[in-house]
């Protein structure tokens, strides 16, 4: 049996009732999507921006390095010597456990 639309059957304005009805979903979907991407490329600019401000270079890296280095030599040469609160301690025997 081969089923055939006629105009006569009125079926051709539900068909274009129903096309009509999913391009203005698939518009709503794309339309929230382009939205979406733009919040999140608003997004990612904040965060390079942030990474960008936060950004230690290498040299001062060193720089802290080097200078904290010098506090714990300075803390365990003498008490007092430093800011930085050293102990003086090591082992005498390794755990047998």
């Amino acid at each position: 049996m081969v089923f055939r639309w006629s105009k006569d059957d009125g079926m051709d304005g539900v068909a274009v009732g129903v096309a009509v009805a999913a391009c203005a979903v698939a518009a709503l979907v794309v339309g929230r999507r382009v939205r979406s991407r733009k919040r999140w490329k608003r997004v990612v600019g904040v965060l390079k921006e942030l990474e960008e401000s936060c950004e230690t270079t290498v040299g001062r890296l060193r720089q802290v390095v080097d200078a904290m280095a010098v506090e714990m030599h300075a803390g365990l040469a003498s008490e007092g010597g430093s800011k930085l609160k050293m102990l003086l301690t090591f082992v005498d025997n390794l755990p047998s456990g």
